[in-house]
């Protein structure tokens, strides 16, 4: 069962990714709220944190990628 707009947005914000809320929220209405393999999602929370940490490492990602990334600070 997804969550409502205004949990969903609380629990991101927890999780310091606020503005992400939306997004998450609208790729999982255009799936239907089931998993990349079609299963059913029994718990929402399960699936935002692993979207949460995979969000986070393509930030990661594309910021080493950056021709301004350095690692010599």
């Amino acid at each position: 069962m997804p969550p409502n707009k205004e949990v969903l947005a609380i629990y991101f914000d927890q999780k310091g990714e606020g503005e992400s809320a939306e997004r998450f929220f609208n790729e999982q209405n255009a799936r239907g709220w089931k998993t990349p393999t079609g299963g059913k999602i029994y718990n929402w929370k399960v699936c935002a944190a692993e979207w949460i940490y995979n969000h986070r490492q393509e930030l990661k990602r594309r910021l080493r990628q950056s021709p301004f990334y350095s690692e010599s600070f």
